[in-house]
């Protein structure tokens, strides 16, 4: 039966019209996909002679156990986000003598046939040969190999779990951020742990057995979860959905941009894309820590904290900003009909974006406890963005004629990005930068620091001028966009 299931599954890869119109991304990927092979196994041949080489003091196994808990919270994050769950077209078999017991365990085996899963072996397996090779025991490093890979395993079933579990994703999610606070404030030394943890496996290859135990365990909690829901009555059954209004009345206090406010604000709540956009805004909050704690940066490219400043406070503006009208292209024709000024659409999106501008900058304060110099940079971050980065972003969009589906993935979807999106991106970020450098290099820091305030005040003081002529712009281009926002293919 399982060689049925894979042929079945291997007819229609092969069959679908997604398979011939992608043959150059699935090269691509593929290629991506050796790239990786090649780091990870050149990573694992090389990990025990470089660690021996700049820690010769240090038992190599112990170096590597205390920091393989940093790699498994990476992976439990890379996984949610990129890897595909499982999945089969199970209806047809349902009607047919098919042991729901197969299906569900082939549905769950499938997972195991993962790229994720199967990039740790390049490292594990060169690693456990060196081991092997510098005069390990030899039971030891089953052990060890069997326990690292069975948790590699369990994070592929966890995954499972927390993408079909609210409330699983929700405890998973704060363990997660406790755990890298802890790692990062150096309050519980998990490593440690982990890392006594493996230690003990390897003295005693016995316990290679509680890995495992916690595999077979995640596994029978995943096949009580598909095998209870696999009936052909709950498949079929139309999916109920209840729609939750929030009130937006506050948002009338903006007059007539206000119905735009609305329409935004529901967008970005209830589509994927858009979504992923608003969350990842506050994700990157934390982001200044790894160059404002780093004393190379300080010392060789202070610089950089310019681009976090920017990056920080910006980077909602660079995430929505640059798919405006993209956002609206399903809708885009209908709106453009209707009797509205183009200037209030835009200034929805305007305030919208100096908006989240301005909550990001609150949620930056905080860096004062690093130094006054810190906030300063938010602060002149702030008043760029709102004032230049902005109305610049606002100005391009009326040359992006990429459309968007606001239902697919917000993750390995490229819908609307162009080469004007990573140019505008990448200037937003350069210019600013270079203009402080060359002020700080003849006048000093904080002359540099006023002059980019100055030039956010400069470009609020002269808001309408520059809305009229984005307006203008935006009419000149409207056909052209709608044409090309109703090109789906």
């Amino acid at each position: 039966m399982i060689k049925k299931f894979i042929a079945l599954e291997w007819k229609q890869f092969f069959r679908s019209s997604y398979w011939q119109k992608s043959i150059a991304l699935n090269i691509f990927l593929g290629l991506l996909a050796l790239y990786f092979i090649t780091v990870f196994l050149m990573l694992g041949i090389a990990i025990y002679p470089l660690l021996k080489k700049t820690m010769p003091e240090k038992d190599p196994l112990v170096v590597v156990n205390s920091f393989l808990i940093l790699y498994y919270l990476a992976d439990l994050l890379i996984r949610y986000f990129f890897q595909k769950l499982p999945t089969m077209q199970v209806n047809p078999l349902l009607v047919l003598p098919v042991s729901k017991k197969k299906i569900t365990n082939y549905i769950l085996l499938k997972s195991v046939v993962s790229f994720f899963n199967f990039l740790p072996l390049f490292v594990y397996l060169p690693f456990s040969i060196m081991l092997l090779i510098h005069g390990y025991n030899s039971f030891s490093v089953i052990a060890w190999f069997i326990s690292v890979y069975a948790v590699s395993l369990s994070i592929n079933y966890l995954v499972f779990l927390i993408n079909k579990n609210n409330k699983i994703f929700a405890l998973a999610a704060i363990l997660f951020i406790g755990l890298i606070l802890s790692i990062y404030f150096n309050v519980f030394p998990i490593g440690i742990y982990v890392g006594k943890l493996l230690g003990a496996i390897v003295a005693n290859p016995v316990l290679s057995i509680i890995p495992v135990l916690v595999l077979l365990g995640l596994y029978y909690v995943n096949y009580r979860l598909i095998h209870q829901n696999l009936y052909l009555d709950d498949l079929l059954q139309k999916k109920k959905t209840s729609v939750k209004t929030a009130n937006l009345s506050w948002t009338e206090n903006f007059g007539d941009t206000a119905v735009f406010l609305k329409n935004d604000i529901r967008l970005i709540w209830r589509n994927k894309r858009s979504k992923m956009a608003f969350l990842m805004s506050f994700m990157m909050i934390p982001y200044g820590l790894l160059f404002f704690s780093n004393p190379v940066y300080k010392e060789k490219m202070p610089i950089i904290f310019v681009f976090v400043a920017i990056f920080t406070t910006g980077i909602f503006i660079l995430n929505f900003g640059q798919f405006i009208p993209a956002w609206d292209s399903s809708y885009y024709k209908l709106l453009m009909s209707q009797n509205i000024r183009y200037r209030k659409y835009l200034e929805s999106k305007w305030i919208l974006m100096v908006a989240m501008t301005f909550i990001l900058f609150l949620l930056t304060i905080p860096y004062v406890f690093l130094g006054v110099d810190k906030l300063l940079l938010f602060v002149m971050g702030f008043f760029f963005n709102i004032g230049f980065t902005s109305l610049f972003v606002l100005y391009m969009g009326a040359f992006n004629r990429k459309r968007i589906d606001l239902n697919r993935s917000a993750f390995m979807n490229y819908q609307g990005t162009g080469v004007q999106q990573f140019l505008l991106a990448f200037g937003i970020l350069l210019i600013p930068m270079l203009v402080f450098y060359f002020v700080k290099e003849f006048f000093g820091f904080n002359a540099a620091i006023g002059v980019m305030i100055f030039i956010g005040i400069l470009g609020l003081i002269f808001k309408n001028y520059f809305m009229n002529k984005i307006e203008q712009t935006y009419i000149k281009n409207k056909h052209k966009t709608i044409h090309a926002f109703n090109q789906k293919n």
